[in-house]
């Protein structure tokens, strides 16, 4: 056997025992020479003849070892923006290897030669936006880890080096000490591209979106035989008392009553946002209201749509319908148990109580004693679900959480609990008609909220879930995700509630990160929308008989809201769901 390949296994098995220890995986699949690594498996190049060229190649394999360990795939959120979703992956990366470079002396130096060795690669690159991503990682790499830079780096660094100076050094603290928390970590990083203006979104890929939007609608409107049959034997199915009971059930709402909830338009004299304008030194303006919109889910696309779009979130259900369906007839059974669950005594019909039988024992002639079961007062309660509807909330997100509103509702229905499901975004990416008025009025300073907001209405309360079902399919819309304005949406739904006469009444958000609106962020200060929605919730905490909720998807929702809890998996959504609604049923 040569001395080279006796030399070149010994390698081999060596950064292999070092790849599993760093990862604390002893049963990690490691292989060299093949493909880039997938899954569980790590697949490293053959190391290099040259000695000169190990550490670096050392460092490609801590830096695998350290993403296994330190980070995980399934907290990654989906922006909606391809060019975001790669830099705050790239911030990941860095997190995980300044993780491993401070615990492990010999990680750091072989990560190190690893970063060098990238650099040199872009030492001849002339366009700035190109040399982004490395003069990030070398700049965090100078303020967390302190390193005296090398020319290379510097150079590579030497374009954005103001620029990250002066608006990002303040994120410094705050990133240092979000490193073990991956979420944390990138909703700070969220926070610090926005800063230095790198999450705005590439005009070539919104139109590559507006493009992808119209071929998805016009692929959904051809509509394949088998589709149009299955309707068909779906509508046939309806038998004639659900058709007459439907009837009955139209001509006893009120239409007026109807009209004048849903097509209320969005007031400036709310209980509850006058009470967050006296919140603090800190005055929300909207720079105009003229655009705002708030939409009946069956008027904002045809009812064929509407019905191609049911039928494909009724595919999608799948496994999940079955396991919230579980969880959900448990909460039914807890509810109807908390409606009868008192009994009246020495009746002369009803249950035979058990509990007596002795005095019939002690004395036959004793007649036998009954039980009657009693309905106890259950407050009338209302149940309002609001779901961010932005473009974050792309995919599996928006698919469960319309999966859960389905089931939820039609659960809630079955004990007499109103349940009433709405969605919030805005009509436009970057302002829409709105930063178009205020662009022609001179873009005058801080102009407040600066886009077209849109709320939306998939099922109110008073219609029931057999007539609202086949709305919770728009939540599936492509075009409909844009951004998202959390501080009004809250108002909204939480005035909706006010009105209502209900004697219990729940307010449960689902969202899966802080508000988001380019337009708004970008003429007034960074954490406008997010001081607004902590205002609006703390008045709501505080001042309001509503019992809020709210439900984080991957984003900690704990620091805005006093009674929260955080998934990191669209998956968790129904139980956690549930779970929340009955310790509130729980307190009477």
């Amino acid at each position: 056997m040569p001395p080279e390949y006796s030399s070149n296994e010994n390698l081999k098995e060596a950064i292999s025992a070092a790849t599993r220890a760093l990862a604390q995986d002893p049963e990690l699949e490691i292989s060299f020479g093949g493909m880039p690594s997938t899954g569980s498996k790590v697949v490293l190049s053959n190391p290099p003849t040259r000695k000169s060229e190990i550490p670096s190649f050392r460092g490609k394999a801590d830096a695998l070892a350290c993403s296994k360990r330190f980070s995980s795939n399934e907290i990654f959120l989906d922006t909606g923006s391809s060019r975001l979703n790669s830099l705050l992956g790239k911030l990941e990366e860095v997190r995980v290897e300044i993780l491993g470079s401070m615990k492990y002396e010999g990680v750091a130096n072989n990560l190190n030669a690893r970063f060098e060795d990238k650099c040199k690669t872009f030492v001849s690159v002339e366009e700035k936006e190109d040399l982004l991503e490395p003069a990030l990682e070398s700049w965090l790499r100078q303020i967390l880890l302190e390193e005296k830079l090398s020319k290379t780096k510097s150079q590579v660094l030497r374009p954005w080096k103001t620029l990250f100076n002066d608006k990002g050094s303040s994120f410094k603290n705050e990133l240092f000490e979000s490193l073990e928390d991956q979420i944390k970590f990138a909703e700070t990083s969220r926070k610090l591209l926005h800063a230095l203006d790198l999450d705005q979104t590439d005009p070539n890929e919104e139109h590559d979106q507006e493009n992808s939007d119209s071929d998805s609608e016009e692929n959904s409107s051809n509509t394949t035989e088998e589709e149009l049959s299955l309707a068909s034997d779906m509508s046939q199915e309806m038998d004639a008392s659900e058709a007459i009971e439907e009837d009955m059930e139209i001509n006893e709402v009120d239409d007026d009553a109807i009209v004048d909830e849903n097509q209320e338009t969005i007031s400036n004299a709310s209980w509850l946002e006058s009470l967050v304008e006296q919140a603090l030194n800190f005055k929300y303006k909207v720079y105009t209201r003229d655009y705002d919109e708030e939409s009946l889910a069956e008027e904002m696309c045809s009812s064929e749509e509407l019905q191609r779009l049911r039928r494909h979130l009724d595919q999608l259900m799948g496994p999940s319908k079955s396991t919230i369906s579980k969880l959900a007839h448990r909460l039914q059974r807890f509810l109807m148990a908390r409606q009868n669950r008192s009994w009246e005594f020495n009746k002369e019909e009803g249950l035979l109580d058990s509990s007596r039988l002795y005095k019939v024992i002690l004395d036959p002639v004793t007649p036998l004693s009954y039980k009657v079961e009693k309905d106890i007062e259950f407050r009338d309660t209302v149940v309002s679900i609001l779901v961010d509807s932005s473009g974050s909330m792309r995919g599996r997100s928006m698919t469960v959480a319309a999966i859960c509103a389905d089931i939820i509702s039609t659960t809630l229905e079955r004990c007499n609990v109103k349940t009433e499901v709405l969605g919030f975004t805005t009509r436009q990416w970057k302002g829409g008609e709105s930063r178009k008025r205020w662009v022609e009025d001179g873009k005058p300073e801080n102009p407040g909220r600066l886009n077209d907001i849109r709320h939306i209405i998939f099922k109110s309360a008073d219609i029931s879930w057999r007539r609202g079902q086949k709305n919770f399919g728009l939540m599936l819309r492509e075009g409909l995700l844009k951004e998202n304005v959390d501080g009004e949406a809250l108002i909204w739904a939480h005035d909706r509630l006010a009105r209502r006469q209900e004697q219990r009444k729940i307010l449960m958000v689902i969202s899966d990160g802080a508000p988001v609106d380019d337009s708004t962020l970008s003429t007034n200060p960074n954490n406008y929308l997010d001081l607004h929605l902590r205002q609006v919730i703390h008045s709501i905490e505080t001042q309001s008989p509503i019992k809020l909720i709210a439900i984080g998807i991957g984003h900690d929702v704990t620091r805005y809201y006093q009674k929260a809890v955080t998934i990191h998996r669209a998956e968790e959504l129904g139980g956690v769901m549930l779970d929340q609604l009955t310790d509130l049923f729980k307190i009477e």
